[in-house]
This record gives C-alpha cells, sequence and structure tokens, in this order.
C-alpha cells in the first residue's frame, strides 16, 4: 500500500481489543495508535454501549461528519438486529461479533482494504443510482415495469451493466421474465452479512445476454421469508458499487427488506392502475411514505395499463392523490402476458407495440438521471431517512411484513 494504515481501537472488552490488534498488527502497512482518540485514524474499532446504543450511533455520526473517509468497526457482545440495522445505517462499515475470531476479521479488513486502496488511489468506488418500484398492490403490474425499466436503461448504457434486484420476497419470479435461472438469491445472501462483499455479490448475478445482471430473492414463494435486518441495504449498497443503475422489485408487500430499500433508494416508482381498490390503497401508501419525509421529487407515480377512455378518471386521481402522474403505460395486456410467457422483455419482443415504445421512450424521463439522454435528474439522493417508519405503518394500519388487506 502507498502509506500507513492508521488504526484507533475504542473497546473496553479487554480480549476483543487485544485479538483485534493482534490480528491488525501482523499485516503489513498496519499502525495501531495509542489512546482512544482517532485524530487522523482511518479505521477505527468502537465496541457499541448495549445499554445506550444511541448515544454510540450518534458519536459515529459526529465523527464520520468530521472524518468523512473513517471507516468504523463496530464491535459487540451481542447481535441486536434492529441495533445492527441502525449501525449500517449511520455509516459502520464492518460489525464484528464478540469473541473476536480471526475468520471475522481477516475477511473484513480484506474488504476494508479494498476500499482504502480505491480511496488511496482517487479512484473509489462509483455510487450508482437505486430506483426502487413498489406495487400499490397486487396485480398492478410493478414486476412487469422494474424489468423493463431496467432493460430499456440497459439498452441505453449498452457496455454498462445495469442491475435488476428482486426484492418480492413472497415469490418474486423475475427469473421467468428474462428467462433466468438464478442458482441464488437474497434469502442465502443474507444468512451472513459480515461476510458479504462484492465477489460474493458478482458470483450472486445471473446474467441476461443484454448484459443485464439479475439477483433473485430466492424465494420460492411456499415459505415464511426471514428477513435479516441491513441485510437488504448491504446487499443494494455493494450493487450500487458496482453498477451505474440498480432497479429493485420491491413487490407490493411493506416488510422491513423492502422499508430498507426504499430508505437507501435514490428514487421511488409507485405502479398503479385506474381502478378503485388499487387508487384507493396508492393513497394510503403515499401517506406512509410522506409521513416517512422523503425529499420532494424521490416518489413518483406510473399508471400501468393506461386507456385513452380514461382520462376524465385520470384527472379525478391525480387530484385525489395531490400530484401527477409520472408516467402512462398504455394497456396492451396480452402483449405483456405473451412477453412474459416467452422470457423476453417487451423491449425486445415487442419494440414496436405501443408499449414497447413507452419503455423505449419513456424511461428516459421517468428514471430521474441526468447521465440518460433526456433524464430529469429528479431526486438526488435520499437525503432525509425514515426514523419512525414502524409507526408510520402501524398508524395506517400497514404493519411492516404482513400482507394488505383487502380493499
Amino acid at each position: 500500500m502507498a502509506r500507513l494504515i492508521a488504526v484507533s481501537i475504542d473497546c473496553r472488552n479487554e480480549a476483543a481489543r487485544q485479538t483485534f490488534e493482534e490480528i491488525v498488527s501482523r499485516r503489513r502497512d498496519y499502525l495501531v495508535t495509542k489512546g482512544q482518540g482517532t485524530g487522523v485514524a482511518d479505521m477505527l474499532l468502537l465496541e457499541l454501549d448495549e445499554l445506550r446504543p444511541q448515544q454510540t450511533f450518534a458519536r459515529i455520526r459526529e465523527l464520520l461528519n468530521a472524518s468523512p473517509d473513517l471507516e468504523v468497526f463496530l464491535t459487540a457482545s451481542r447481535t441486536d438486529p434492529q441495533a445492527l440495522l441502525e449501525a449500517f445505517r449511520v455509516g459502520v462499515k464492518e460489525f464484528l461479533p464478540q469473541p473476536l475470531t480471526r475468520q471475522e476479521v481477516e475477511p473484513a479488513l480484506a474488504r476494508f482494504e479494498e476500499r482504502f486502496a480505491g480511496r488511496v488511489s482517487g479512484a473509489g468506488q462509483q455510487s450508482g443510482r437505486v430506483v426502487a418500484v413498489i406495487g400499490a398492490r397486487g396485480g398492478v403490474g410493478a414486476s412487469t415495469v422494474a424489468t423493463n425499466l431496467a432493460m430499456s436503461v440497459q439498452q441505453v448504457s449498452q457496455r454498462e451493466p445495469v442491475a435488476l434486484m428482486d426484492l418480492d420476497l413472497h415469490g418474486g419470479d423475475l427469473g421467468l421474465f428474462l428467462d433466468l435461472r438464478p442458482l441464488q438469491g437474497l434469502k442465502q445472501l443474507s444468512k451472513d452479512i459480515s461476510r458479504l462483499d462484492d465477489t460474493i455479490i458478482k458470483s450472486s448475478l445471473a446474467r441476461h445476454s443484454s448484459g443485464l445482471h439479475l439477483l433473485s430473492s430466492g424465494y420460492e414463494g411456499f415459505e415464511e421469508p426471514v428477513h435479516a435486518p441491513g441485510s437488504a441495504m448491504r446487499v443494494i449498497g455493494l450493487l450500487r458499487s458496482m453498477h451505474r443503475h440498480v432497479f429493485v422489485d420491491c413487490g407490493h408487500v411493506l416488510e422491513p427488506a423492502v422499508k430498507e430499500a426504499l430508505d437507501c433508494s435514490d428514487q421511488i416508482i409507485v405502479v398503479t392502475t385506474l381502478s378503485l381498490p388499487a387508487i384507493r390503497r396508492t393513497k394510503r401508501l403515499l401517506d406512509v411514505l410522506r409521513m416517512a419525509a422523503y425529499p420532494s421529487g424521490k416518489v413518483g407515480v406510473v399508471v400501468n395499463r393506461y386507456a385513452n377512455d380514461q382520462k376524465d378518471l385520470l384527472t379525478e386521481t391525480e387530484g385525489l392523490l395531490g400530484m401527477p402522474m409520472a408516467g402512462l403505460i398504455p394497456n396492451d395486456y396480452g402483449t405483456a402476458s405473451e412477453a412474459i410467457n416467452h422470457g423476453k422483455p417487451l423491449t425486445v419482443m415487442a419494440s414496436r407495440t405501443s408499449i414497447g415504445q413507452w419503455y423505449l421512450r419513456g424511461t428516459e424521463s421517468l428514471v430521474g438521471d441526468a447521465s440518460l439522454p433526456g433524464g430529469a435528474g429528479a431526486g438526488k439522493g435520499a437525503e432525509k431517512k425514515s426514523s419512525f417508519f414502524g409507526r408510520c405503518f402501524s398508524t395506517l394500519g400497514l404493519e411492516s411484513g404482513r400482507k394488505p388487506s383487502a380493499v
């Protein structure tokens, strides 16, 4: 490496401190600084105050505001799922459960060294744009929209691979939409999120002939999904470091994994239709998202299966929702179904139809990215995260993990 890596350790557990220092000291180019001050440290091993975790998280925020390049490794004797999720949200890069072992520490240091080398060389990691697509209710076509938006951007990006992530944990079938058979997905990756890195993610991606990369959910729909807190956010973070564009099919169930995706996305696209049940669910979903205090411009609504004779209903719906529609996808259910059955995107199989043309032309204005021709540049990142999302869901009767009730 070009220079020494300064390491600071702030750990009350003496055994953990000694183990970490011993492992680090045996590696080249590392220097363990004395005392608890971070100073010019590149890495900090910090022990979580399990009685007052919020104080630890507040300190991490202060440290990262003062030293953005500092990497925080958090360690604790117990792995509390909510605390772990909050840790990743405030900027923790690695979590090391106690007692510390070489099997846990060594891979974490290797991942750090990759990130550190990129910063020192000036290359760094690219930060791709994340677009979350969520259905107002089941059956509105959110998976079709997510798949074809991703494919449209892939066709524009050409040599730069676009990532499509299936976060429908209740039987997502994006592999069928693209005639791909992924070997593993989020279910398998979530088993040990502390070990996730670029290599593991790359090995889990199914590659389409167009260049698009698919990460499946790993669920078949016959089992209750088991979500490891922070896993969806961690996976999306790794995907965006490797791809310029990441599309996430969130299904239609507001559960913890989906909340993480919405939190870390740059843009949220709500897919609906102009049926009364769908409009009602759209209104309730938008209320939830507004209570989460996302930046203006981050959330947009797209009407799927729109027919020209629905103009009056469209006007009424926009008035009810308090916002104009971001896109109107033509109604061609037969063509869309045929494309799914053949495992081909609409932009490939039906590029000359009205619906195929919409995806080829409309994606550029819908996906707020100035790097795409005609991109709007809307929704510049998830500037404000939701810290009271769970209360919002409960208030509106949309508890996390529970499928929406019939309307």
